[in-house]
């Protein structure tokens, strides 16, 4: 019985922490931390790898995105997951530099096959001539779990946050 004690209590701790883990609340959280790091393009990275991340980038899109976006008026609207790759492939040629981190989650809500989050983002988007966003922002990002493609962005809602 002594020897079995030890396996039971890692057994069920191993479960907890898998349950855990797959919880769609985390699902959902790992991906949007996926969305942003994707988005992310370091200054002096090479336009192969960059162009990589178009990759990544699709297999986190569903097929449809809704975009709201109050600041850039050409990232409003519904895109198909094609023309969204393209743009971000756009975007990897020009870009001096991209960063999108984290600030803090807001709430996660998941019901059946569909989850929100809600965050505050620090944001910056250098181009060659502007910076279409630099600053703080409020997003949610709506995902829907597809059974075959697993989560997958369907909305994104950003503003400046006030300040």
């Amino acid at each position: 019985m002594k020897r079995i004690t030890p396996i039971l209590i890692v057994v069920v701790i191993a479960l907890a922490a898998a349950i855990w883990w797959f919880s769609p609340k985390q699902v959902v959280k790992r991906r949007t931390a996926t969305m942003l790091r994707t988005l992310t393009l370091e200054p002096g990275t090479g336009k192969a790898g960059r162009q990589m991340g178009v990759y990544s980038l699709n297999a986190l899109l569903a097929k449809d995105v809704s975009l709201e976006n109050p600041t850039i008026q050409e990232a409003n609207g519904s895109f198909d997951r094609e023309e969204l790759g393209s743009a971000f492939s756009w975007i990897c040629e020009q870009a001096r530099q991209t960063k999108f981190e984290l600030q803090s989650i807001h709430s996660i809500t998941v019901e059946g096959k569909q989850a929100e989050i809600s965050f505050t983002l620090n944001a910056l988007a250098e181009m060659p001539n502007y910076r279409p966003a630099d600053g703080e922002y409020e997003v949610v990002f709506r995902w829907v779990n597809d059974e075959t493609e697993g989560w997958r962005l369907t909305r994104a809602e950003w503003k400046e946050a006030r300040k």
